[in-house]
């Protein structure tokens, strides 16, 4: 009551706090860094990077592919080497691997020969070299002789605007080559790519979901003023996220770019459910503190739940995720503090008015309520496509798996994947090895499809550098077990390495890591119903079954189509858990509230269905509404929180709507 009475007395007070850290955080906030995904998986990893180290640096290495109109001819080639020998010039460029240089061992003679298998000093050497091809193939052209790869070693880029600078130079450079189509590829690439699209999808999606957002608030609460509040909320509130981010770790992470939508979600849920009334406003502060009382406390409990939900991503090692949990916590508390303020200040100015039942909500329970005849059947479906989702249960990672197949990135990946075997990057470091053991490794090496592209003898040591297709780590680790056993069955000293390698090593683990983390935040709330209902058991089970059908359910639809679960978007399950479960906790908190209050079980439960059951559809359409322009994303984290999030909301609301009362009037009396 004394807090209730604090944020009435103070609400001008709050609301000049407010804007003054509003102001100070668009300062904070005007240049952000953004940290990349695969960048940060090695970077802030525990794994043993000495290989790394000692290998040639996978971060500065771009693929560059040329797709020629014809096959290549002796003009063309002399064409290519020009260009080339113009960029090799560049001081960002430490080396050059392709076929203009590539060596072959001849094993003809008593010694072997190391020669070039191309040779374009005439139009005669050109053909024969040609002929050669067919006999010694190459990694580095295709069979067709019109693509050709260029593996760039690049140094000195010691900023972002150095790296953009050089692939614009390469892009420029290379596209002086007639008729020739370029693609760049590498780790340098997809950093500017994923940097650039951000800030644009950021500021494209928070206006999109602004306007759609609005017009669907304005529809229900009828009040332009009121539709400004609430948007003016969320922006203060994403300010705040990210200058929290910004202020705490120098920065967002890519996993960060969610939070928008995440604060569209929650800001607009709370909002609606305040603001679902049917009285007359006669006395403004008794109103206000009655609706805190009846449904502000079950708004704060769903902020304490979602709280817990990403404060999952707290328990594992992964740093970004951490970061993730610890802004994200914080800033749903901070959207409580603003919806809180934005709501008296509401009341004083008599924006909230008497609402009656706006017809979509009443047509959507009343759709819902029809299926009641069908309840047995359709509880059948749902435990089905949970048993679906548990059997078909897979964790896999691939370093495509942020970028949507629609995206120009994912082309041009894709180009270097089917035409040169791959860019997934890993080294291999062979000890004391002699050069037939090395040889047969090699052999092995290229047998099993991994391209070998640079081959370096450093005192007792040879460097391998290669690249694989990203086929997964699941049958990645299976490939590298296998080269492990052949090395060990020829007597060689071997060690693997590398970025893809690492990438491989780590991202199923810290997969598994947020899915305990998911486990463990859902028991936790489940224990806080517990807790808070005096150490009623029954709640645990009341409160969980809700939520955890529509998620497996949800798993099991998706799993239809492939579905696996990834680092990408795993986290996912547990944010969309984090949301789904407020109308639960609207619904049970309010039969409990009247119980409390010697209500009978069938007018607690029909208090749920005139009051809370449209709150939560209301809420639940604004969600829908909300994510839509997120299908839209280039990253897959962003679109598939969209369709993963509306799917779980649909069949959660369903769910609620059918099969909670009748649970409530079996275990809660």
């Amino acid at each position: 009551m004394n807090l209730t009475r604090f944020f009435w007395k103070f609400r001008f007070f709050n609301l000049v706090i407010i804007v003054l850290f509003c102001i100070l955080c668009c300062f904070n906030i005007s240049s952000l860094n953004v940290f990349f995904e695969s960048e940060r998986i090695i970077e802030l990893s525990n794994v043993d990077k000495d290989i790394i180290d000692k290998s040639i640096d996978d971060s500065n290495l771009l693929l560059v592919g040329i797709k020629l109109k014809d096959s290549i001819s002796f003009n063309k080639i002399n064409e290519v080497n020009n260009v080339v020998k113009e960029i090799s010039n560049s001081k960002k460029i430490r080396s050059i691997k392709s076929i203009l240089n590539e060596k072959i061992i001849i094993n003809e003679s008593f010694i072997p020969l190391v020669i070039p298998l191309m040779n374009f000093e005439d139009e005669s050497k050109f053909n024969n070299s040609v002929l050669k091809l067919k006999e010694y193939k190459s990694n580095l052209i295709s069979d067709d002789l019109k693509d050709l790869i260029f593996v760039v070693k690049s140094k000195g880029l010691d900023n972002e605007i150095d790296k953009i600078e050089y692939i614009s130079f390469l892009e420029q450079k290379f596209s002086q080559i007639t008729q020739a189509k370029v693609n760049i590829s590498g780790q340098i690439k997809s950093e500017i790519y994923m940097k650039e699209n951000i800030i644009k999808e950021l500021r494209l999606f928070i206006v999109l979901s602004a306007i759609l957002c609005g017009l669907i608030l304005w529809y229900f609460v009828r009040s332009i003023k009121l539709v400004i509040i609430s948007l003016f909320s969320i922006f203060i509130s994403i300010i705040f996220s990210f200058s929290i981010s910004n202020f705490l770790f120098g920065g967002i992470e890519l996993v960060m770019i969610i939070i928008p939508a995440i604060i569209f979600i929650i800001t607009i849920s709370d909002f609606m459910h305040l603001l679902n009334t049917k009285e007359e406003i006669k006395n403004k502060y008794r109103f206000y503190f009655n609706q805190l009382q009846n449904i502000g406390k079950p708004v704060f409990l769903t902020s304490l739940t979602t709280a817990i939900s990403f404060l999952s991503f707290t328990f594992g090692s992964f740093e970004p995720l951490m970061r993730f949990g610890v802004v994200t916590t914080i800033s749903i508390f901070v959207c409580l503090f603003i919806i809180v303020t934005f709501f008296a200040l509401a009341i004083d100015y008599n924006l909230v008015k008497r609402r009656i039942g706006v017809n979509l909500s009443n047509k959507i329970y009343y759709l819902i309520s029809l299926l009641n005849s069908q309840r047995s059947w359709i509880l059948y479906v749902f435990i089905f496509f949970s048993f679906l989702g548990v059997f078909n249960f897979k964790v896999d990672n691939f370093l495509k798996d942020e970028i949507n197949k629609n995206s120009q990135l994912f082309k041009e990946i894709n180009y270097f994947e089917e035409s040169f075997g791959g860019i997934k990057p890993i080294s291999f470091s062979l000890f004391n090895s002699t050069n037939e053991q090395t040889d047969k490794y090699v052999d092995f090496l290229e047998m099993n499809h991994v391209n070998v592209d640079l081959n370096i003898k450093r005192n007792d040591t040879t460097l391998i550098k290669a690249r694989m297709k990203d086929i997964g780590a699941l049958e990645s680790n299976l490939l590298y077990n296998k080269i492990i056993n052949f090395s060990n069955s020829i007597d060689l000293n071997s060690s693997l390495g590398g970025v893809g390698y690492l990438f491989d090593q780590i991202s199923n683990k810290l997969t598994y890591e947020v899915l305990i983390g998911l486990l463990i935040a859902i028991f936790l709330i489940g224990f806080v119903f517990v807790f808070i209902n005096n150490f009623n058991f029954k709640y645990l089970f009341v409160s969980l079954i809700p939520n955890l059908i529509p998620l497996f359910s949800c798993l099991g639809l998706l799993s239809l189509c492939g579905f696996y679960l990834s680092l990408s978007n795993a986290f996912i399950f547990a944010i969309v858990f984090g949301l789904i479960v407020d109308d639960s906790i609207h619904i049970i908190s309010a039969y409990s509230i009247n119980r409390r209050k010697k209500k009978s079980i069938l007018d607690s439960i029909r208090y749920c269905e005139k009051k809370t059951f449209h709150a939560i559809i209301k809420t639940t359409i604004i969600i829908i509404v909300s994510l839509i322009p997120l299908f839209l994303s280039e990253f897959r984290s962003i679109s598939q929180l969209a369709y993963i999030t509306i799917s779980a909301a649909i069949i959660a609301l369903i769910f609620d709507i059918l099969y909670l009362p009748n649970m409530l009037k079996k275990y809660i009396k």
